[in-house]
Order: C-alpha cells, then sequence, then structure tokens
C-alpha cells in the first residue's frame, strides 16, 4: 500500500528557493531599468557579442581623439593669443622706431625705454604654457624657453649684455658705432648672434655667445651636425598630422627680437649722424620682416586650428553613431522590462502567500 507524504518543511524550502531567485531577478530588472543595459550583456546578446566589443574599442578610441584634439585646440588657441598679443607689441614699437627714420629723434631714450618695455613683453608671451607644457619651446616642453631680458640665476650673461658685448666688439670698444662702418660691423656680428646654426659649431668671432643658449633655451633648430630637429605635431586622428609647433627660435622672432634688442641697447638720440642712419634702418627693417612673418604664421596656425575643428566635428559624429549601435545591442527594451517587472512583483506575491500557508499547516488539522 502507497502513502503520499507531506513535507511543509521541504515545500517551504523550495518556496524560499523559489522567491529568493525571484527577488534577485526582480533587482536584476530595475537595475535595467535604471541603467538601461542589460544586466548579463554577453548573456543576453549571445553571438552579437565579438561586435559589441568592437563598437566598444571604437568608441573609446574615437573619445581619446575627441580628448586630443580639445586639447590641440587648446594649446593652439594659447599659442593663437600670444602671437597676436606680440604683433600688437611689436607693431606698436615698430612705428614708434619709424619716425625716426627721416630724422634722428632727440627722444632716443624714449624710444630705448619703450624697446626694453616690448622685449619684456614679447619675451614673456614666448613663454607661454598651458597645462605643464610650454608652447614655443619646441620638444623641451618642460621648462620656459626664453631668458629674461635682464637675465636670470644662471650666472650667464643676461641676453641684453650679450647684445651689449656685441656691439663693443664689433666697434673695437665702443657702446655704440660712431660711423657708418662700425654700423655695418655692427650689424653683421648682430646677423651671427641671431642666426641659424649648428648648435656643436663655436661662435664666431667676436662672439662668445650664440642665440640658443644665451637667449633661447628650448630645442634647437638644428641638431648636431645640421640637421633640422624635429619638431612638434598632433595626431587628431588615425591618418592626420597636424604640424603646429611654433618655436621662440623660429626667424620671425630672431629677426624681431634682433631689430628690438638693437633699439633697447643704445640710446639713439645720442648716436653720430653718421653711424644712425644705417642703424635704425636695419633695426626696423628686422623688426618689419619678423613681423610679417609672424602674421603668416598666425594666419597658418589658424588654418590649423580650423583642421582641428574639423577632426574634432567627425569625430563626435562618429561617437553618436557608435553610441546608437551600442545601444541597440546593449540597451533594454523599457516595456518589455516593465512587463517582465509586473510578472515578477505577481510570482514574488504568490510564492511569498504560498509560503506563509504552508507556515500554518499543523498536523493536528489533520488528525
Amino acid at each position: 500500500m502507497l502513502y503520499n507524504t507531506l513535507s511543509t518543511l521541504g515545500m517551504s524550502r523550495r518556496l524560499q528557493t523559489t522567491l529568493t531567485q525571484l527577488q534577485m531577478d526582480m533587482v536584476r530588472a530595475n537595475e535595467e531599468i535604471a541603467t538601461g543595459v542589460h544586466a548579463d550583456v554577453s548573456a543576453t546578446i549571445g553571438a552579437r557579442t565579438g561586435r559589441d566589443i568592437a563598437l566598444r574599442n571604437m568608441f573609446d578610441r574615437t573619445e581619446e581623439y575627441l580628448k586630443t584634439t580639445a586639447l590641440l585646440d587648446g594649446r593652439m588657441g594659447t599659442m593663437d593669443s600670444a602671437m597676436t598679443s606680440i604683433l600688437t607689441a611689436g607693431t606698436d614699437l615698430l612705428a614708434t622706431a619709424s619716425t625716426g627714420l627721416g630724422q634722428q629723434a632727440p627722444t632716443g631714450v624714449s624710444l630705448q625705454n619703450k624697446a626694453k618695455a616690448t622685449l619684456d613683453q614679447i619675451v614673456g608671451m614666448l613663454n607661454a604654457a598651458s597645462g605643464n607644457a610650454y608652447l614655443f619651446a619646441g620638444t623641451a616642453v618642460e621648462a620656459p624657453p626664453m631668458r629674461a631680458v635682464d637675465g636670470d640665476k644662471s650666472g650667464l650673461p643676461s641676453p641684453m649684455q650679450i647684445v651689449r658685448d656685441a656691439i663693443t666688439a664689433a666697434t673695437g670698444g665702443s657702446a655704440m658705432p660712431t660711423t657708418a662702418a662700425q654700423t655695418a660691423a655692427v650689424i653683421a656680428t648682430l646677423d651671427d648672434l641671431f642666426a641659424v646654426r649648428d648648435p656643436a659649431t663655436a661662435a664666431p668671432a667676436p662672439l662668445t655667445d650664440t642665440f640658443e643658449g644665451g637667449f633661447y633655451t628650448g630645442t634647437t633648430a638644428m641638431q648636431a651636425g645640421g640637421g633640422a630637429s624635429p619638431r612638434i605635431t598632433g595626431r587628431p586622428a588615425d591618418a592626420t598630422s597636424v604640424p603646429y609647433g611654433v618655436q621662440a627660435n623660429d626667424p620671425m622672432f630672431r629677426d624681431l627680437l634682433q631689430g628690438a634688442y638693437m633699439l633697447a641697447a643704445v640710446d639713439t638720440s645720442t648716436m653720430e649722424p653718421a653711424a644712425y642712419k644705417d642703424y635704425i634702418e636695419e633695426a626696423v627693417s628686422k623688426m618689419s620682416k619678423g613681423l610679417g612673418d609672424l602674421r603668416q604664421a598666425t594666419a597658418l596656425l589658424g588654418i590649423q586650428r580650423n583642421q582641428i575643428a574639423s577632426v574634432a566635428e567627425q569625430h563626435q559624429t562618429q561617437k553618436t553613431i557608435l553610441n546608437l549601435q551600442i545601444d541597440n545591442l546593449e540597451g533594454v527594451d523599457y516595456g518589455e522590462a516593465s512587463t517582465r517587472i509586473s510578472n515578477l512583483e505577481a510570482q514574488i506575491d504568490a510564492t511569498a502567500s504560498a509560503t506563509a500557508r504552508i507556515a500554518k499547516m499543523h498536523l493536528t488539522n489533520y488528525l
């Protein structure tokens, strides 16, 4: 004879296990509603997991390029602002100096003071930084590229002293040229001082210092042996490279600084007329050429910045498309999820009710 046995303990435990599982399913469903993403993406999309991973990798790379373009735009914006300020200051000094081309001005000391103030401003702009990177230092971004006009704590002669020593050496001992021949010698010596040269070669006589090292301490224009040094470039996309690296030792800045230092080093109002004309004309010519080349460089930087902005827009568009594709794979159907939650709530209520009824059962009820 067979008897069906009834174990309330077994039924209670089984219902409790079912209730726990339903509650876990409810937690996951609510989490999916909150995040909009499947709790277990791989289990849900199955064979499409490989495509999801590939899309995620592309999305991450696109985000990194967006960060790169933002960084480049910030640096180029700071460079553009600095170069524009240099243009403004240099143009103002050039206008003042140009008034003395026709006739020697009696207020040369004012011009000298103005040139010194302009030099301080230009040097400050060339030491502009973005974050921890000095923008006009070439690849040597960790330190300001330009030495202060009146020197620093290095123990080296100041840039102003280097110019004055070069003038004195060229004239044979005078603080300024007194004849046309001495002016020609001074101009030739200063041309050598500010010239681009192989850093492995010594300064030509009578110089003991050079522009690189004496004025500028960033990446040299040439490597030892005469080859061009690498320039700073930006890489805003896989196949796009933007060589935006303007350096403080570029010829345009050398010309501009040479003309300004010529005006700041001497009081032109006290020069002999025979020496003055060629001297002031050369200073104005150097500044004019430097400013002209700087305008072209500023315009080119603007074009490069527009290029960066265009690439950033493309990245943003690609990011939007990738995000939609990823969402189609990983995203939760809110209607389906809400229905599932309603079903789970009903099952939990039913299970909990059954568990409660079983808990009230006693053997005496059936005797």
